[in-house]
This record gives structure tokens, C-alpha cells and sequence, in this order.
């Protein structure tokens, strides 16, 4: 299963229009999905101290569950195997980030990235991730709401049985993508990035250029 978020004619005509969010994120969502950029940087945060991480306020790294407060990513199809995790299929059993109400995780990146996939762990309303570029600007949001797909029927909330490998694409080159939550926390693990955009996210800029300059031709003639 994989479905889009923001087609690009959308996100075109929005940068014209003061205080839209998102106008420059596209994301896709896949449960039990891979990194769909070749050569991206992965971090599966196993290691003691994450270099591209820091973490405040009630955010850390952990492994295991508490229950009603937080779960670890569950992996499915070709996730796990891809970032050297186990097991193939099921709870993550190793270290992967959380942040409650109050904490924030930020992700920094020495050079600016177009792109970035996490395994999203039960996606809640409230989780949020916020993509500021290299002169701390706030590039736009992603909210649990907006992640393509539902299985289970509940609006912007996957079953803990089915963690997306979710990805964004962002027009404007971002530094630092900071992860924070209302209630009840926001599951991360099994980070990639690359400075190259996802290629479907090209295609659908293509497609929105190419839609517009047919909407700006039918007016001029």
C-alpha cells in the first residue's frame, strides 16, 4: 500500500497564498515500506549516542514498552531487514527514539537533505515534525493526520500492527527536522536521508509545473 499526500499542483498554487503550511512537503506512507532514494544516509539509533540526534524535555531512547504511554515500532515486510533490525516481523526489540508531551527529538544534518524516511511507530493526531532549513526558517509540518492511509479505520491513526515507513520530500533544502507530540507520544526509529529527493516526488513536481503552464497558457490566449 502506498499513497500520496500534497500532489504538487496543489503545493504549487499554494506558495502564491500567505500562511499555508506544507506547501513545499510531499509525503508517501507504506506500511512495512524501504527508503525509495538509492544511497540514502541510514541511522537505526542502536549505537550509544546518535550523532544526528539530541534529544530535551521528555524525549529519549529506549527499548521495550510502557504500557498506555508508549510502543515500539512494529516491523512488517522488508523494514527491518533493510536497517539491520530484528525482528523481521513484529515489535522492534531494539533502541528506537520517543517523545512524550513536553519533550522534542531534533534530527540535525551537517548538510542540507531534500529527503527523509522514518519508521513512524502508531500514528497519532498529535505527533509532529517540523523541517527548518539552514538559517533556522520553518520550511512547513507534517502532522499524524496528514500521513497517507488508515487501515484501521480510525482518521490519522495507524494500529500499533502496523507501523508506516513513512517519507517527505521538501522542495527547500532542510537542516534540521525537529519531532514533537501532544498526546500520547511519538515513536521513531530507522532514520534515512539524502540531500536527493525521492523520485516519485520529482514526477508529481513535473506533473504540477507542467499543469500549471497549461493553466497560465488557457489565460493569456
Amino acid at each position: 500500500m502506498k499513497t500520496y499526500f500534497s500532489l504538487s499542483i496543489i503545493a504549487i498554487l499554494a506558495m502564491s497564498t500567505p500562511n499555508v503550511t506544507n506547501a513545499q512537503l510531499y509525503v508517501t506512507a507504506t506500511v512495512g515500506g524501504v527508503p525509495g532514494v538509492s544511497g540514502a544516509t541510514l541511522e537505526n539509533f542502536d549505537e550509544p549516542n546518535p550523532s544526528i540526534l539530541t534529544l530535551s524535555g521528555s524525549a529519549f531512547v529506549t527499548t521495550g514498552n510502557s504500557p498506555l504511554t508508549y510502543y515500539p515500532p512494529t516491523f512488517s515486510g522488508s523494514t527491518a531487514a533493510y536497517f539491520g533490525e530484528s525482528p523481521a516481523s513484529g515489535f522492534d526489540n531494539s533502541q528506537y527514539v520517543v517523545v512524550e508531551p513536553g519533550g522534542s527529538a531534533t534530527l540535525h544534518f551537517s548538510i542540507p537533505q531534500h529527503y527523509l524516511g522514518l519508521e513512524w511507530g502508531s500514528v497519532d493526531a498529535g505527533n509532529t515534525l517540523t523541517f527548518f532549513d539552514a538559517a533556522n526558517n520553518v520550511l512547513g509540518t507534517v502532522v499524524g493526520t496528514q500521513i497517507p492511509g488508515d487501515p484501521i479505520g480510525l482518521a490519522g491513526d495507524f494500529s500499533a500492527a502496523s507501523s508506516p515507513y513513512v517519507e517527505i520530500t521538501s522542495e527547500t533544502a532542510f537542516a534540521k527536522v525537529v519531532a514533537t507530540t501532544a498526546l500520547p507520544s511519538f515513536e521513531i526509529d530507522d532514520v534515512a536521508f539524502s540531500p536527493v529527493p525521492e523520485p516519485t516526488s520529482i514526477v508529481l513536481v513535473g506533473a504540477g509545473l507542467c499543469m500549471t503552464g497549461i493553466t497560465l497558457r488557457k489565460k493569456l490566449s
